[in-house]
């Protein structure tokens, strides 16, 4: 009994193993037949047949037999199973992956990704007839920014400077319309948000910790001295927080007035800080404390909610906002 329980568990493995097998002797173009792989996997003709059969039905293989070569092919020669996917679920959650590599389209590492997900990313939505996966294939989409075009050279440059561990020079064209900088820095890591990548590295001049917009970096050249990288490198080892890509030189105590229930819900749905608390108020209204390092992002995220948010603390913020509302409202008096 206990022999024939083993042997059952293992028996799918052994098939999708096949599976994969038969999947690529075919496309290798030799024209494998029913004979050829009856020996090869040592099977019987039935067992070959319905494997041949289950690729048909479960991956919509197009697979025909050619009377004149005697073998099996494919009527489209790109056709590949996707790897390791052998259920619905998998299928769908592939369809994602695909969807959401498009959101890197346009950036030197998309082709790379595309190349590593090639399989999933093609051979899913054009050749897959999963019941569960069609049915989703345009229900569940990602949005976001579209990545702004980072030049091949540059990229290269950088990925060949990060795994190294490498100085590097370039030349950065800054967003005030300024002449270009020459900057020398250890590049840490590359990081994208909302559409842009950055390189997070540390300046040597200064010493200081910055971020550097690829598409305004140009001429980048490698030094032949390396660095050592420091254990705490990490941008998420760094910054405290989770309102955007900013590293600020100290730690603040935030406390945010929120007087809408609406914006409020909306607020608790997130994970912004791993400390943050709401505290009801007399007034009705919630305050909201937490620490964070990312003062700029802060700002910029109590303003997108207009006057139903209002900065307490630290006096740093509240100076900020200060200042940006005066000079909306001196623009709103002309």
């Amino acid at each position: 009994m206990a022999t024939k329980s083993k042997h059952k568990k293992r028996e799918p493995q052994v098939n999708i193993w096949r599976g994969f097998e038969i999947d690529r002797l075919i496309a290798s173009g030799t024209y494998p037949n029913v004979p050829f792989l009856m020996k090869r996997f040592e099977v019987s003709e039935a067992t070959i047949l319905r494997d041949i059969e289950r690729l048909r039905n479960d991956f919509n293989a197009p697979i025909e037999y050619d009377r004149f070569k005697k073998g099996y092919f494919y009527t489209h020669p790109t056709f590949r199973i996707p790897a390791n996917l052998s259920t619905e679920k998998e299928i769908v959650a592939a369809r994602l992956m695909s969807n959401l590599l498009e959101t890197l389209r346009g950036t030197p590492i998309y082709a790379q990704a595309v190349e590593v997900f090639a399989t999933l990313a093609t051979d899913i939505d054009d050749n897959t007839e999963s019941g569960l996966a069609k049915r989703l294939s345009n229900r569940i989409i990602f949005l976001g920014m579209n990545p702004v075009p980072i030049s091949d050279e540059v990229w290269a440059s950088l990925e060949n400077a990060l795994a190294q561990n490498r100085y590097i020079t370039f030349d950065y064209a800054y967003f005030d319309g300024g002449e270009p900088k020459q900057i020398t820095a250890e590049p840490w890591q590359l990081l994208f948000s909302n559409g842009m990548w950055t390189l997070y590295g540390k300046e040597t001049k200064s010493g200081e910790i910055r971020f550097y917009n690829l598409p305004l970096i140009n001429n980048v050249r490698l030094h032949k001295e390396s660095f050592t990288l420091s254990e705490d490198f990490e941008y998420t080892k760094r910054a405290v927080g989770n309102f955007g890509r900013y590293i600020a030189r100290k730690t603040y105590e935030f406390k945010i007035k929120i007087e809408s229930p609406i914006t409020l819900n909306w607020v608790r749905t997130y994970q912004w800080a791993d400390d943050q608390r709401f505290e009801p108020q007399t007034d009705g209204s919630t305050l909201m404390t937490f620490t964070s390092n990312q003062l700029y992002p802060v700002l910029n995220w109590v303003m997108s909610q207009g006057k139903w948010m209002t900065p307490l603390a630290p006096t740093e913020l509240v100076d900020l906002w200060r200042e940006q509302v005066r000079g909306m409202a001196e623009k709103m008096g002309r």
